[in-house]
């Protein structure tokens, strides 16, 4: 009886959960739906739509999403199985993994990044090639420890 009157109550459509500014949660969020957060999460947030961390929002822990858009403070890593965006406005330290990245200029990222380079929906490998496997540099022309930046200054690898 309790799960009939359950079901029945479900809202229809996209589920939308929002964390104001001036909360702050310590421990993991776990949401089916989209999720906005301009307070403070210590912990990790699995989302299964898309997450916002608004420009107020600070987050210390791991994010799991299918999309996401950061425009706040994150230190731990991102994981995106679709697109993430760093807005100007974000400030990330951690690992990203992600298929898709959009970095729009003055966002900032101190980490690592890992593009998912296999689409499990094909049979194309579209893995890169090793290093020994790139072959002579173009034109072969020889790669040097000297090079020059502006007109009558060289620097070399101990500069």
């Amino acid at each position: 009886m309790v799960q009939n009157i359950i079901a029945d109550e479900a809202p229809m459509g996209v589920l939308h959960n929002a964390l104001a500014y001036g909360t702050t949660v310590k421990g993991d969020v776990t949401t089916d739906g989209d999720f906005r957060l301009d307070g403070r999460i210590e912990g990790t947030i699995s989302c299964g739509g898309k997450i916002v961390i608004g420009p107020t929002a600070q987050v210390e822990g791991d994010i799991i999403s299918v999309n996401a858009e950061i425009l706040g403070q994150v230190v731990g890593s991102i994981t995106t199985s679709e697109v993430l965006v760093l807005k100007p406005t974000a400030i990330i330290k951690g690992i990203i993994t992600t298929r898709d990245l959009v970095v729009e200029p003055s966002a900032k990222f101190s980490g690592t990044c890992n593009m998912l380079l296999n689409d499990p929906d094909t049979d194309t490998d579209t893995s890169l090639p090793l290093p020994t496997d790139i072959g002579a540099p173009v034109n072969n022309i020889p790669f040097t420890d000297d090079f020059t930046l502006v007109p009558g200054r060289t620097f070399n690898s101990e500069d």
